[in-house]
């Protein structure tokens, strides 16, 4: 079944430093990590330096792996909280940015390995968001996707294996995996604990199907990218999908009000459920072209729904004049979705079924929240400047609110 761990209280990489990775319990598998990515040997964040060393521009191209994101945030002098571990694990960390003021402000993103721009984002925020409100980050939701679709097979096989091409990893697949489905198009097989795809088999299988009786309650990785977005090529990537007990396949951002759930979920739920944030962002991007989008929420009440409206607004606006493309005016993301102004949409969790992602959670249960969507087409660092300049701008109306 999949890995799973109670998150508890969290703990902060860099308290009792010389305790902290042997409490974190990192295994063999971390150290492979450094043979997927070639960066040396895996450590984990000791404790931080007094004050945050300056990176120009560091987010001018995509993390290259979780080790990579654990560093920057170590080398900026930021106290890492462990919430708990993803199945290999590796730490699933969040970091507090802001102030002291409540109610709190929840920001995350990486639920969908190939986002890149939502991860470096999500990132910046921690040192960029001006605010007096308590600020919590949690950067990446999927550190085994981000680590790329060599290192997700290490964990079924043991090691880094040697393949540069989707097609030598379908080779590979045949050879040492059990085939659970091989159609000519779609191969699915499984490797230990672990389903492993050559292709996207979200809304492809239908629930209760037989190839994936066995992968009831596991996971399933497939090599997700794109040639012409930097980041996602071939491999670069791994793309995460969840099996349910009822075999239905679905993806990370999901299971957030269902009792059985990945650990990477129930680690950002608890969170939540601790700082009981009034205001939620779940940065991505879409690759659907390069124009921007986001998405609200309907909201408990009149009058959070007004201040829902009034936040949406103000984070389109202040994309536009960045001089982002916003979406055309034809553009849909689904049956799902109404249009509330233009590069806004309402999100119906009810039309779409399978459950709560983090915003639909957040707006339930919380709060305004807010999904953000940029374009995978658009120049990296424009991508991530317009998370920035949405997440500002409504935080600011936010703030009017407490005042």
């Amino acid at each position: 079944m999949d890995a799973s761990n109670r998150p508890g209280r969290g703990k902060d990489i860099g308290e009792d430093s010389d305790n902290s990775r042997a409490d974190l319990k990192v295994n063999r598998r971390a150290a492979i990590l450094a043979g997927a990515a070639g960066l040396g040997a895996w450590c984990l964040p000791s404790r931080a330096s007094a004050a945050p060393q300056a990176e120009p521009h560091p987010y001018r191209r995509p993390f290259t792996n979780y080790e990579q994101l654990l560093h920057t945030l170590e080398r900026r002098g930021h106290k890492l909280r462990v919430l708990g571990l993803a199945p290999d694990r590796s730490p699933m960390v969040a970091v507090r940015a802001g102030g002291d003021k409540l109610p709190a402000i929840f920001i995350s993103g990486g639920s969908h390995s190939t986002e890149h721009a939502g991860v470096a984002a999500a990132v910046e925020l921690i040192d960029r968001l001006q605010t007096k409100h308590q600020v919590w980050v949690l950067p990446t939701r999927d550190p085994i996707g981000l680590n790329g679709f060599r290192y997700a097979l290490s964990l079924g096989l043991n090691e880094v294996p040697d393949i540069q091409t989707v097609q030598e990893a379908e080779a590979l697949l045949r050879k040492h995996g059990e085939v659970l489905l091989d159609d000519g198009e779609t191969l699915l097989v499984q490797i230990g604990e672990y389903g492993y795809a050559n292709r996207g088999l979200y809304r492809k299988l239908e629930k209760g199907s037989k190839p994936l009786e066995s992968l009831r309650g596991r996971r399933i990785y497939f090599p997700a990218g794109y040639d012409d977005v930097p980041g996602t090529g071939p491999l670069e990537r791994a793309y995460t999908l969840i099996v349910t007990p009822e075999a239905e396949v679905l993806h990370l951002n999901r299971f957030h009000d269902t009792p059985w759930a990945p650990s990477e979920v129930r680690c950002a739920r608890q969170l939540m459920a601790e700082i009981n944030p009034e205001l939620t962002f779940d940065l991505h991007e879409h690759s659907g072209g390069g124009f921007y989008w986001m998405s609200a929420r309907r909201q408990r009440t009149e009058e959070l729904e007004k201040w829902e409206r009034r936040l949406a607004t103000a984070g389109v606006r202040a994309v536009a004049a960045t001089g982002a493309q916003l979406a055309p005016e034809t553009y849909s993301p689904g049956s799902f979705f109404g249009k509330l102004e233009p590069g806004v949409f309402w999100l119906d969790a009810t039309q779409r079924g399978e459950g709560l992602n983090l915003i639909d959670f957040a707006a339930n249960k919380y709060g305004l929240g807010f999904t953000i969507e940029t374009g995978m087409r658009g120049p990296f660092e424009k991508r991530v400047e317009q998370h920035l300049a949405v997440v500002q701008s409504a935080v600011e109306l936010f703030e009017s609110r407490h005042a």
